[in-house]
C-alpha cells in the first residue's frame, strides 16, 4: 500500500480534533482547536475560489495563535488560560497589529459558525442539485458580511457562483471518505462546532468583551 493510501481523510481528523477540543468545565483546547482549524482549512482549499480568501484569513490566525503557544505554552494552554492570562496582563483587548490570542479566537469563532452553517444547509439540502452558492451566501450575510468592507464583499459575491452544486461539493468534501460516513460527519462536526462557539461566547460574555470589535 502506498503512504498516500495510508494518510487518513481530512474529514476523519477533522472529527477526532473537533473531539478531542472540548474540555470540562466548558473549556476548549487550544492545541487541538488549532489542528481542528488546519484540516478545515485543507478541505476547504478544494471547495473553489471564494476559500481561499477564507482560508489564508484563518491560517494568519492560527499562526499567530501557534506562535503564542510557544512562547507561552502554560497560559495559552486552552482558551480560559488564554483569557485570563490576557485578561490579567491588559492586553486582551489589544487590536491588530498586536491583537491578542482572545481577539483572534473571536473572529475565528465567526468563521466556524460561517462553516457550521454552510455545511449544515449543504447536508440538510432535500435537492442533490441544490447551489451551495445560495447556501453559503445566506451563511456569508449571517455571519461575516458585516465585518468586511465593500470590495471584499463585492469580491465574495462574484466569488460564490463558482460554488458547485450539491453533490459535487459533498465529492470534494470527503476526500477519501465513503459517503456512509456523511451523516457521522455532519452530526460531529454540526454538535461540537456548535458547542464550541457556545464556549467561546460564553468566554465573551465572561471576560466582559461584548462590546469588543477585535476587528477594528
Amino acid at each position: 500500500m502506498s503512504q498516500s493510501e495510508d494518510v487518513e481523510p481530512e474529514t476523519y481528523q477533522i472529527m477526532r480534533t473537533i473531539e478531542n477540543s472540548l474540555m470540562d468545565s466548558d473549556n476548549v483546547d487550544l492545541e487541538q482547536y488549532l489542528l481542528f482549524w488546519e484540516h478545515v482549512c485543507k478541505v476547504m482549499g478544494s471547495w473553489g475560489t471564494i476559500f481561499s480568501f477564507v482560508v489564508k484569513d484563518v491560517s494568519n490566525k492560527l499562526e499567530k495563535l501557534a506562535q503564542m503557544r510557544n512562547t507561552d505554552p502554560e497560559s495559552y494552554k486552552s482558551i480560559l488560560t488564554m483569557a485570563t492570562r490576557e485578561s490579567e496582563n491588559g492586553s486582551i483587548r489589544n487590536l491588530k497589529p498586536n491583537r491578542s490570542g482572545t481577539g483572534h479566537l473571536m473572529v475565528l469563532n465567526r468563521a466556524l459558525e460561517f462553516v457550521i452553517d454552510l455545511l449544515d444547509g449543504v447536508f440538510t439540502a432535500e435537492d442533490e442539485d441544490s447551489k451551495v452558492s445560495t447556501i453559503a451566501r445566506s451563511s456569508y450575510d449571517k455571519h461575516l458580511s458585516q465585518f468586511h468592507s465593500w470590495p471584499v464583499k463585492t469580491a465574495v459575491s462574484a466569488a460564490l457562483f463558482t460554488l458547485p452544486r450539491k453533490t459535487e461539493f459533498l465529492i470534494r468534501l470527503r476526500g477519501k471518505m465513503p459517503e456512509s460516513d456523511d451523516e457521522q460527519f455532519h452530526d460531529v462536526f454540526n454538535r461540537d462546532g456548535r458547542d464550541i462557539v457556545r464556549r467561546v461566547n460564553q468566554l465573551v460574555e465572561s471576560f466582559e468583551l461584548t462590546d469588543h470589535n477585535p476587528s477594528a
